[in-house]
């Protein structure tokens, strides 16, 4: 009987042990925070320097500057009157265009943002148009 408690006390500690050891190591610098302002990531100066983030915003219209080999860009995104630049090296999604609005991953560094991820954002528009057009019909 005391060597199946004592067995069972193994077990138990074992288990608990991985999941602490799971939980702690999700914390490390690679998790990204879910969304940061531009405002925030330039409040944080050189502290953010190196960590990920996610960051939104619109392109800047005329900031757009492609690299020959197709692969890579550079561009300033604005939040609200705050702006930052941003380098990008990945295949660009077709839907990417100035004045679009994105969600950048990567990381923050230099007073610059160096992207790993690119999504755009979908217009709103068409939800609105969906809307008044099913209205129009019940009236």
């Amino acid at each position: 009987m005391s060597n199946k408690r004592v067995t069972i006390f193994i077990v138990f500690a074992a288990v608990i042990g991985i999941i602490g050891y799971l939980i702690l190591s999700g914390f490390d610098d690679t998790t990204v925070a879910y969304y940061q302002t531009v405002d925030e990531l330039k409040t944080l100066g050189v502290s953010a320097d190196g960590k990920s983030y996610r960051v939104s915003g619109q392109v800047v219209a005329g900031s757009v500057v492609r690299a020959e080999d197709g692969l890579s860009m550079t561009f300033t995104i604005d939040e609200l009157g705050n702006t930052m630049p941003v380098i990008y090296h990945g295949i660009i999604p077709d839907t990417f265009k100035e004045g679009a609005g994105v969600l950048l991953e990567g990381k923050y560094a230099n007073g610059r943002f160096e992207a790993t991820n690119i999504m755009t954002k979908c217009a709103s528009k068409y939800e609105g148009e969906g809307q008044m057009q099913t209205e129009q019909k019940t009236s």
